[in-house]
């Protein structure tokens, strides 16, 4: 039996990238599927690349309209598939030849579970893998049960997400007004929803680390996003309504000088183990040296206890 599956990818913008990640899927093991490419209203080359490919092979589905926002442009996509198994992905990154053949062996053999992760290989914007990114829990549906019950906050990389249409939907999918932090929210309203996330722990993508990514452009306010989205999450698993981000805004202006403050160094301390992290990886350890004392500086306790965590789980 080998099921139809629908690889969805929104691209907006990534002339550069967008011809590898394109024939990383053509080039899968996996050959029974469609791929729904949507240009979400690029400025550059990016749809021009996009119906090259398209013109070569029938698999692909190319669609170019204006800009409607990653979140919105995903939900368009799997709404539009044409089979229960939606295989996301993002324009920048690459799968692996075997993702699709592995992930769907796991969902045929676990049909309880309606979506899964994997690990990564962590690349630098000109393809050179320089290290592996694992999350380590959310092994088994019991786990994951276990992690709801428990309302703990997860993670994990939602562009290598196998997600049945069905349960998808039935979600909610995606929302349009809290971009970049729209993952961390899916994961938390998906499992609590009822359904079963499990990361498989295999490595099945090749994750870009890139200056123009939001996460490396603009790490303050991904980090403000999270914190917002967090206590969206938690104020719904209390039952009470969500707050807006302008009331939660609001909330953080009137805080003393001093918990602002805090709060800033935190979050540098969290950049800069973040990128000490990176620099390890890439073993440039004069730059490890110097952001991770800096991150130390910052907060110690931070930075020592994902050093200890790292060294826990290696």
């Amino acid at each position: 039996m080998n099921p139809f599956v629908s690889v969805v990818l929104p691209v907006y913008n990534q002339e550069k990238y967008i011809a590898e990640t394109i024939e990383s899927v053509l080039a899968q093991t996996y050959t029974n599927f469609e791929f729904i490419i949507l240009d979400d209203g690029s400025t550059d080359n990016s749809a021009e690349v996009i119906k090259k490919y398209a013109a070569i092979d029938k698999r692909i589905i190319a669609l170019f309209e204006t800009n409607r926002g990653k979140s919105s442009a995903t939900n368009y996509l799997v709404s539009l598939a044409n089979t229960n198994w939606c295989v996301l992905l993002d324009a920048d990154d690459t799968m692996l030849p075997d993702r699709i053949e592995k992930q769907l062996a796991f969902h045929l053999a676990h049909p309880n579970v309606s979506a899964s992760s994997a690990h990564m290989y962590l690349m630098d914007e000109k393809g050179k893998r320089f290290g592996v990114s694992k999350y380590p829990y959310l092994k088994t549906a019991e786990e994951c049960i276990e992690s709801c019950k428990k309302q703990q906050l997860i993670f994990c990389y939602i562009g290598v997400f196998m997600i049945s249409k069905e349960s998808y939907l039935k979600s909610g999918g995606l929302r349009v007004d809290i971009w970049p932090a729209e993952d961390v929210e899916f994961l938390h309203r998906y499992i609590d929803s009822g359904f079963l996330l499990v990361v498989i722990q295999d490595v099945l993508m090749n994750y870009r680390i890139h200056p123009l990514s939001i996460t490396m452009s603009k790490p303050l306010k991904m980090i403000e996003d999270i914190s917002y989205v967090h206590e969206c999450i938690h104020l719904r698993r209390r039952g009470q309504p969500e707050i807006p981000r302008s009331e939660f805004d609001k909330i953080r202006a009137k805080q003393s000088a001093l918990t602002k403050l805090n709060r800033t160094r935190y979050a540098y301390a969290q950049i800069f183990s973040k990128n000490a992290n990176f620099a390890m990886m890439k073993k440039d350890y004069l730059d490890f040296i110097f952001l991770f004392t800096i991150s130390s500086v910052l907060s110690p306790a931070y930075s020592f206890a994902l050093i200890y965590n790292k060294f826990k789980k290696s």
